[in-house]
This record gives C-alpha cells, structure tokens and sequence, in this order.
C-alpha cells in the first residue's frame, strides 16, 4: 500500500526550507540518502566507497529501495511487516495500492481517547512542517538550520538513538521517541511538542521518525549486501528474497525492541545519605570521573580540553569544524571529542541539573546502566555496577547540583571496598 500527504509540498516547502534548499526536485525524486546524496550523508567510512564505482550495484539498490519504500518522499510506499502503527496508517492520508491509485478519504484519528475522530495531516506532513528544517528531508539531521545548532540535530537514518531504555546498541522503544518529541531535550534545540501536537499526532510524527530510520537501516543493508557482489556480477545481486530477507531483519530488531527494556529489577534505593555517599565513592572510583572529571564538572582526562573544544565547535564556519579539529588535534591523539555521528560532544557537567535524557530516576538510571548509543557513555550494568550501585550513583548525580561541596569535601582516594573495574578495561 501506499501513503500520500495531501499536504506534503505546501508544508514541506516552508520559508526556511526553500531559502535553504529550494524544495527543488533532487529532494524529490527519491534517490537513495546514502549513496545518491553525498552531501546529506555524514562520514560513512568504507561502506559509501564500497559502490562508489559501481553504478550497476548502485542501481540495483535504488531499484530495490524504490519497490519497498515507494519512488519518492511525497509518495510512501509500507513495506509488507514493518511495525508501524496499524500498518503505516498514521503517516500519511491513503491512496492505494495499483497502476491507478485512487484517493481515500484524509486519516482519521481521535485526538484523545475517547473523543470523536478527527481530520489528521498525517506523520509525513507534520514532520515536514515541525522537523524538516532541523532534521532533513531524508532524516539526515542535515535540515537548513542544523549546521549552526549545536548540538546538532539527530541524524535517524542509522536507526541509533542516544536516548533510550532499550539495551545497549537496540533501536529504541516507541515510548522513547515519544518522550523525546513530547517533552524535548534540556540543553539542546529539540523543542518540547506536546505544547503545538495533540497526543494523536504526537503517534504520527513517532511513526515516521521510525519509518525514516528503518528505511535509512534498510539501505544500509542493501549497499553492504551489493558490495559483495563484483560490478560484472550485478544481475545476480539483491534478487527479490534477498532484499525482503534484509528489510526483514531491521523490522525484526524494531519489534523486537519493543519487548526489552532494561528495567531495574530492585526498586531505587531510598536518596538517603548513606546512599547518596556511597554513590560519590563509586563515581570517584570507578571511570566514571575519566570523563566528567574528579569534581564532576564535564573536565575529565579522557576529553579534550574545553578550550580546544570550543574553538573547533565555535571557532568560525560550522562547516569548517572537521578542518579546524584536525589542525587542533594530533592525528595521534586519543582524547574524545565527537560521537558516532562525528559530532562534538563534551561529557555532562553534573554539577548543572540538566539532564538531556530526562530528569527522573529512572532516566538516570538508564543512563548509567545501558550508557548513551552513539556518544562516549559507555553501560556499567551489570559490570561494574548492579542495580543497588546504580541507584546510589543516581541519588549522588540528583543531589550533586544542590550540594557542591559534596566532591570538594570528598577523601582524595576512594575509601576501601569501593573499588570497581574499569568499564572500559583500561
């Protein structure tokens, strides 16, 4: 089947989009945001090169894409198991399927529950209007503002997310993305919705960040497949089974993340504090102070300086930043400055009661157990810290910002008993 926003030019073509791109035809014509694209891709590494001169290969994938996701972002195409919301019904009004393709009457959805259904835009037509020009047409993180966002705005293609309750390295649980569109990201550009979207719409915008990610997953896929294959050898790649064997296996790991959260198996420890100090000794004796420093303050050794940081962050030209962190950094150097994106990041300063993920406990909690996907937070769950260890590092990380001298009073060695192994074996 396949899904038309009605209103997908008028809103995607807004001011700023078409100042900074013109909503010309290339965003139009369904190319592949990996290979077609380069300048809306970021570093790939070996897999961009893997077709960079294999043109047959390429084709074979934009054929592939094209059948699964439909020719172009205006006209979306649900692959057969992709779990989504009533079969990819939130994203956009409904045309179906066929050589002739009829209208459908416009979504309809209840805004609350139990209220009488509505006329929706549909996941498609919200997106280009709220997120566009901050995350890109493709999900690249690449929209006309983000080049002077910092930090810059999530690139979903990867399907990695850094905010999540999901085990390490899985895609995120639906109530993530959720949480993140309602209530936004302290400290960053990413805007609270639940203020502009009903919960109704909410549900679209969080089906098409999926489908934008599984698609990006799925293209993933089908370059590392093709790049097995030899440029002569292209008739024989990416048969039909093979291509809906690969878009298979991203749908499978999407619904199967939404069974496994990692949740706390104790309830959280009591903010006492004995527990409170027994969590300040294990953040001073584990890696934990490497990162963000002995007084917390997002200054620890593994790190570039803040002052190098701020100049290839805030130096000049956005664009320029990869230049500027090569002149500043030694090829050979092995301090931290970006993520997986190849975006700078510097570690939280805890002192400061902003919390990116969320302040609750058990966003916290998360945080510390299963780490932060694509940046430099590693998991310490269930090494070296099981669930009561976690807590207590939790309810020190709460009470930090309203009493500071909680570190500067702190023994200079851990006391005996403390210590933990490195979580990452250093």
């Amino acid at each position: 089947m396949i899904w038309r926003s009605r209103l997908g030019w008028m809103l995607g073509c807004s001011f700023l989009a078409v100042a900074a791109s013109g909503c010309s035809d290339a965003f139009n014509a369904g190319d592949l945001v990996y290979i077609e694209a380069p300048a809306m891709t970021q570093d790939l590494g070996p897999t961009q090169g893997n077709l960079k001169d294999k043109p047959r290969l390429r084709e074979k994938v934009r054929a592939a894409m094209k059948e699964l996701y439909g020719p172009d972002p205006q006209t979306i195409r649900v692959p057969k198991g992709m779990p989504l919301s009533n079969g990819g019904a939130l994203l956009a009004s409904h045309i179906e399927g066929g050589k002739d393709p009829g209208p459908h009457p416009i979504l309809q959805v209840s805004a609350t529950p139990g209220s009488a259904p509505a006329p929706q835009a549909g996941g498609y037509a919200i997106y280009r209007r709220n997120c566009l020009h901050c995350h890109g047409v493709s999900g690249a993180g690449d929209g006309p503002t983000a080049p002077f966002m910092y930090p810059t705005p999530r690139d979903f293609r990867p399907g990695k997310f850094k905010f999540t309750s999901t085990p390490s390295g899985r895609p995120p649980h639906r109530d993530d993305l959720r949480r993140t569109i309602t209530y936004g990201l302290d400290g960053t550009s990413m805007p609270a919705f639940e203020p502009l979207l009903t919960p109704a719409e909410i549900e679209e915008v969080v089906d098409y960040v999926m489908f934008l990610s599984m698609r990006g997953q799925t293209e993933l896929a089908l370059i590392d497949e093709a790049a097995t294959f030899e440029e002569g050898d292209a008739g024989e790649a990416l048969d039909e089974e093979t291509v809906q064997s690969l878009a298979d296996s991203v749908f499978k790991m999407w619904r199967k993340s939404q069974s496994a959260r990692l949740n706390p198996k104790v309830a959280r420890t009591e903010p006492t504090r004995a527990s409170i100090l027994r969590g300040r000794d294990l953040f001073l004796a584990s890696d934990c102070k490497d990162c963000h420093g002995r007084l917390a303050a997002g200054d620890g050794d593994s790190f570039i300086d803040q002052e190098t940081f701020n100049k290839i962050v805030f130096g000049g030209n956005p664009s320029e930043r990869a230049r500027r962190a090569e002149e500043l950094i030694s090829r050979d150097s092995k301090k931290l400055w970006k993520d997986d994106w190849g975006n700078p990041l510097r570690p939280a300063n805890l002192n400061k009661p902003m919390y990116k993920g969320g302040r609750r406990p058990i966003d916290l909690y998360w945080r510390i157990a299963k780490g932060i996907n694509g940046a430099q937070m590693p998991g310490h769950y269930p090494s070296p810290f099981d669930d009561e260890k976690t807590w207590d590092i939790v309810n020190f990380v709460l009470a930090l910002p309203y009493e500071p001298t909680l570190l500067t009073d702190a023994p200079q060695n851990a006391p005996a008993g403390t210590a933990v192994a490195d979580a990452r074996g250093r």
